[in-house]
């Protein structure tokens, strides 16, 4: 697995831009980070950089990056200190953006960038990639190039896999998981690489919807793809689980690294990346 995960941040090394320079830059939403460091642009401070850490993982932030602390509370002092003069954010921070102008003195207006919204998930993901680099300064062509590229390249290579349906889901704990569907980041990368999505039911605003672990059972047929992280217990309780034991899906899974599933266009090149990898080259027995 550690293989495997060194893999793939060579190949996001390989389609991250140059850094830019430009002013100052910070956000509490860890996919405009994602974003901005796609396009070049170093953010100056991240709300909740350790577990951006953990979930996103790549494109890595900067040691230079600072903490904001959570993103639903930062830290008023440091937004004070940062000098910050661009502080994009999606609805879900924006109203604590908004409770913390009267810190950030230097920022003339607060941006409001939405990746998630009603309408085509693809689409709604190139917008908002341009809108960004608009507010920042940068070009957003060469990463939207990168990512269909890169899509049209691995979409070539997973032509013998396209037969069987694939279920992605992420656990929440033992018995219960997110499935994604086909307005998600996972369920775009699918579409992009001309892979089913086993998921056809209906999803929330994210993309996803809770589901029972038996549930899975619906789906004898499908490939199950786990991404990380999930609660440490997870893997002792499906060991002693009969039920888990006995599904056919849970005979070969694909467990992938953690990828950010409510991420942009870096998460969906590391997404697309880590199934074709998974899928033309397993590594025999799925490593919890």
């Amino acid at each position: 697995m550690k293989k495997y995960a060194y893999l793939l941040h060579a190949l996001w090394l390989i389609v991250t831009l140059p850094t830019l320079a430009t002013p100052k830059v910070a956000t509490l939403d860890w996919t405009i980070a994602e974003t901005l460091l796609g396009l070049g642009v170093t953010p100056v401070a991240v709300g909740d950089k350790q577990s951006y850490q953990n979930w996103v993982s790549e494109p890595a932030l900067p040691q230079s990056a600072v903490d904001l602390g959570t993103r639903l509370q930062p830290n008023k002092e440091l937004l004070a200190q940062l000098d910050i003069e661009i502080f994009p954010n999606s609805d879900m921070y924006f109203a604590t953006a908004q409770a913390n102008l009267p810190y950030l003195s230097n920022v003339k207006t607060l941006d409001l960038v939405n990746f998630y919204q009603a309408g085509d998930f693809w689409q709604n993901q190139l917008q908002a990639t341009r809108q960004l680099a608009n507010i920042v300064g940068a070009d957003s062509t060469p990463l939207i190039h990168q990512t269909e590229t890169l899509f049209a390249a691995q979409k070539a290579l997973l032509t013998p896999f396209q037969a069987r349906p694939l279920l992605i889901v992420q656990f929440i704990d033992g018995r219960h998981l997110r499935v994604y569907g086909k307005q998600s980041l996972p369920g775009v990368v699918l579409t992009q690489l001309g892979l089913q999505n086993a998921w056809q039911e209906a999803v929330n605003l994210w993309g996803f919807n809770q589901i029972s672990l038996n549930q899975l059972a619906q789906f004898p047929h499908a490939k199950l793809v786990i991404i990380k992280p999930y609660p440490q217990n997870v893997p002792q309780e499906l060991a002693s689980n009969s039920l888990w034991q006995a599904l056919p899906l849970a005979k070969d899974p694909l467990i992938l690294p953690a990828i950010w599933t409510f991420g942009a266009l870096p998460s969906a090149q590391r997404l697309a990346l880590a199934l074709s990898q998974g899928l033309r080259q397993p590594q025999g027995e799925s490593q919890w």
